[in-house]
């Protein structure tokens, strides 16, 4: 092959012989743009010594990009057309099982926990599918502690509201779960023309870093309760935090006071909404809560 993979001409005639059709349900676009690959790799600092996951690998033109620079490389796709037009391109080096393994099943089933001790991943670099890019990033944040650094393509909306701050539009209970569990930077955006098929939005490069230790660990106190909690605050956008506190079933319906009584002790009105509370003041609402149940 005389160009990589991620030239739109090979795209479209790897596509061609295999005869694939791209999947919208399962958020299938193809980046055509090598020096976008090149440079998601290059933000990753890929290494020697990493061993990468690569959700929703595709035909490879990420992975082609990588191979030559990391040490190993784990791949997971679910669609078994990708899949056969993947194992022809790759086949020496997936004979060779120290470089490059194909995993082939639903990515959001998969148990990142177990995975990333088997292989000891510790970054992810992905061109995530946009059907499962929000709720995998979560996922993946929860359960491989080991991975440290993750240089994930996602769609800008996405992106948005992982970078969102207090107070914007687009702060949500998803922002607030996010960014507990890591930090998050904005490298580069990709024009949506760079994809095969043309996407309706344009994509962002975000770099996710875990982290250290965690807000709640080692307290005896349950993330996934945390979660539900930050989404019981956000039931109502639109109304006070207390109301939608309330009405969520969580059970805080007798604990209005308490709660007035704590925002109080952050510097906050008991007519405050969700999104002008930070991070560390869920955390703080949160475990004084259940501290007082």
């Amino acid at each position: 092959m005389n160009s990589y993979i991620s030239s739109p001409g090979n795209t479209a005639r790897i596509l061609n012989q295999y005869g694939i059709r791209l999947k919208k349900n399962l958020g299938q676009n193809f980046l055509i743009d090598t020096n976008s690959a090149k440079k998601i790799v290059k933000f990753a600092e890929v290494g020697p010594e990493d061993v990468i996951l690569e959700v929703g690998s595709g035909i490879g033109s990420l992975t082609e990009v990588m191979l030559p620079l990391a040490k190993k490389i784990i791949c997971v796709e679910i669609d078994r057309m990708l899949i056969k037009a993947f194992r022809d391109i790759f086949d020496k080096n997936l004979k060779d099982e120290s470089k490059l393994e194909l995993i082939q099943t639903d990515a959001l089933k998969l148990d990142y926990y177990n995975l990333a001790g088997k292989y000891n991943i510790r970054k992810v670099v992905s061109n995530l599918p946009y059907s499962v890019a929000a709720p995998l990033l979560i996922k993946i944040l929860i359960e491989a502690k080991q991975v440290k650094k993750m240089v994930l393509t996602i769609q800008r909306d996405i992106a948005e509201r992982l970078l969102a701050s207090v107070g914007d539009k687009n702060y949500s209970s998803y922002a607030v779960k996010a960014n507990f569990l890591a930090d998050f930077n904005f490298c580069f955006q990709i024009s949506r023309s760079c994809f095969l098929p043309r996407p309706f939005v344009d994509s962002s490069v975000i770099e996710v870093i875990r982290k250290n230790g965690g807000l709640l660990e080692g307290q005896g106190f349950d993330i996934m309760d945390f979660f539900n909690f930050v989404d019981g605050c956000f039931l109502h956008r639109r109304k006070k935090l207390i109301n939608s506190l309330a009405q969520s079933d969580e059970g805080y319906c007798h604990k209005v006071e308490l709660i007035i009584k704590l925002l109080s002790g952050l510097g906050k009105d008991k007519n405050i909404r969700a999104e002008e509370l930070r991070v560390e003041d869920y955390v703080y609402l949160y475990k004084n809560l259940i501290s007082n149940i």
